[in-house]
């Protein structure tokens, strides 16, 4: 019996040891900014072969490798290969976190405590200014620092910088954290904190195409696609939501239950007109601040599917209508107009100018934390 024991003592110590050893995460030098700061890759891998791949420059995606029902790995995230390309593309958002505001606040300032902030305007729309994605210089075009993590189930990689007061246009030193886990059951999971000395605002997000074809891709709105939401919201000129949220009932974004993406694309719809295409922010069912469940998307020839978990009120998708063949993403492969698209959590934009939305304000003393999981799986 006293050998048994010590034999099945070491069995149980191997094999911690094994489910220790599953997930890993590895740096992998990625090349050089054109200002000569060297640019690190972090390969996160899971037992089955699985891998996320995120790098310290705009703090973003690169690959994410996920099985299709024969077992066949394959890279579902749209975009660059190379630093350069990340640097200097057309497309720059690609992966990104995108920040201190994700997406648009409407001519390019707000008011907080009875003091007026002007935002750096890098887009015009209708003859306005607006800002988009924190600015020339936002989250996206900056280098992160790198910390890799290990746990028994999943690895990371902890980013970190500082916003400093000023930038863009924004109040107040944010000091931010973002978090990439990468687990043993094809969980990519997101998390941001962040923290400040002034009250400003925050609305962090992450800005990666996806099409589950893989890197062949092709049109991506045949794509199933489910979002839990009963409301949307339909936009002005300058792409931000006027006045309140609307039934999705009788409109092309009724995705409640499963459908192709373009299952309803010549409905008439205003909001298609002014967005030139698929592209919308839902209002999520689910209580704000609550983890729950956003979207499901599904690619039924290969059985590739996500499920979108968050913690934002926000869902936001864009199918791609301006990438194109003159746009050469990675291993030289032209994109595709309609070839990816966004699934993007997030506060809803121009919430910093309207009271009716969950507030976007960060103060001293709170800490700002959000969750998002894309959560991979194959049927």
């Amino acid at each position: 019996m006293r050998y048994k024991s010590f034999a099945l003592i070491l069995f149980n110590l191997f094999l911690a040891s094994v489910s220790h050893a599953a997930c890993k995460v590895e740096p992998i030098p990625f090349g050089k900014l054109s200002n000569g700061e060297e640019v690190t890759l972090y390969q996160m891998t899971n037992s089955s072969g699985a891998k996320l791949e995120v790098i310290d420059y705009g703090c973003r995606i690169v690959r994410i490798y996920v099985p299709d029902r024969n077992d066949v790995m394959d890279d579902v995230v749209i975009g660059y290969g190379d630093i350069e390309s990340f640097e200097q593309g057309q497309e720059r958002f690609c992966g990104a976190v995108v920040g201190r505001y994700g997406n648009r606040i409407n001519h390019a300032g707000f008011d907080l405590d009875g003091k007026h902030y002007n935002l750096t305007p890098n887009e015009t729309l209708g003859g306005v200014p607006v800002h988009i994605h924190g600015g020339e210089k936002g989250f996206d075009r900056v280098m992160w620092i790198g910390e890799m993590l290990n746990e028994k189930d999943r690895s990371g990689v902890r980013f970190y910088r500082r916003s400093t007061d000023g930038e863009e246009g924004y109040p107040g030193n944010l000091d931010c954290y973002v978090t990439y886990w990468w687990s043993e059951n094809n969980i990519c999971r997101i998390e941001y904190l962040a923290k400040t000395d002034k009250p400003t605002i925050v609305n962090l997000s992450n800005h990666t195409y996806f099409n589950l074809k893989g890197q062949q891709g092709g049109y991506v709105m045949d794509h199933l696609l489910k979002v839990e939401a009963d409301e949307f919201f339909t936009n002005n000129e300058q792409f931000v939501p006027k006045g309140e949220a609307k039934s999705v009932i009788g409109t092309p974004f009724d995705m409640r239950e499963p459908h192709r993406v373009d299952y309803a694309i010549d409905t008439p719809s205003k909001q298609i007109v002014v967005m030139h295409g698929f592209s919308v922010c839902w209002r999520l069912r689910k209580p704000i601040g609550k983890f729950g469940r956003a979207a499901i998307l599904w690619e039924k020839r290969n059985g590739r599917g996500v499920e979108v978990w968050t913690t934002e009120p926000g869902f936001l998708t864009y199918t791609g209508r301006g990438l194109n063949e003159k746009i050469i993403g990675k291993d030289g492969r032209p994109m595709e107009k309609f070839g990816a698209m966004l699934l993007e959590t997030l506060h809803f934009p121009d919430s910093p100018n309207r009271d009716d939305f969950p507030s976007t304000v960060l103060r001293p003393n709170e800490t700002y934390y959000s969750v998002t999981e894309f959560r991979f799986f194959c049927k």
